[in-house]
C-alpha cells in the first residue's frame, strides 16, 4: 500500500480498499525505508525488520480501491500542568485550563505541507521524515 493523497495534518487516502481486505478500524503505519532485518539468534531465520516509521493511522473510510485514514485519537483528563493540553489548540480561549475537563485529542501527521491538498494553508517547513505521497503503507492490525 502507498499514500495517494494527503488530505490534512489529519487525514491521508490509501491506494488500497475493500477489494484488498482492507476495513474500518484497520491499524496502519506510514513507514519510510526498509530498515535492517532482524535475525533469530538460535535458527538465523529472518524475525523481522526495524523500519524507520513515520506515523500511524486508523481506517476509517473503506472504498472499493481506496481508503481513508485519520491520526490516532487520545482520550485526555485535563490536568492543568498537562504539556500536551497547555499547547493544545484547544486550550486557547475557550476552556479555562485550570478546571477539570474531559475529551479527546488527535494529534497531527508529520506530512510534507507541500503535499496537503485539503485547503489548509502552504508551509515551506523542512522535515526529513514528513509523510509522502508514495510512501509504504503497513498493515499492522486487522479490525476483523
Amino acid at each position: 500500500m502507498k499514500v495517494a493523497k494527503i488530505i490534512s495534518t489529519k487525514q491521508i487516502v490509501v491506494n488500497a480498499g475493500k477489494s484488498d481486505g482492507l476495513a474500518e478500524g484497520d491499524e496502519l503505519e506510514i513507514i519510510g525505508e526498509i530498515g535492517d532485518p532482524v535475525k533469530d539468534p538460535d535458527t538465523g531465520k529472518v524475525i523481522g525488520t526495524l523500519d524507520n516509521l513515520k506515523g500511524r493511522v486508523i481506517v476509517t473510510t473503506v472504498y472499493q480501491n481506496m481508503s481513508i485514514a485519520d491520526a490516532p485519537k487520545k482520550e485526555v483528563l485535563n490536568d492543568p500542568y498537562s504539556r500536551i493540553l497547555r499547547q493544545s489548540h484547544l486550550f486557547s480561549k475557550q476552556i479555562d485550563p485550570m478546571k477539570q475537563w474531559k475529551g479527546t485529542v488527535q494529534e497531527d501527521l508529520d506530512v510534507d505541507p507541500d503535499e496537503i491538498t485539503g485547503g489548509l494553508p502552504e508551509s515551506k517547513n523542512e522535515y526529513e521524515d514528513m509523510i509522502h505521497v508514495g510512501d509504504t503503507v503497513i498493515l499492522v492490525s486487522d479490525a476483523n
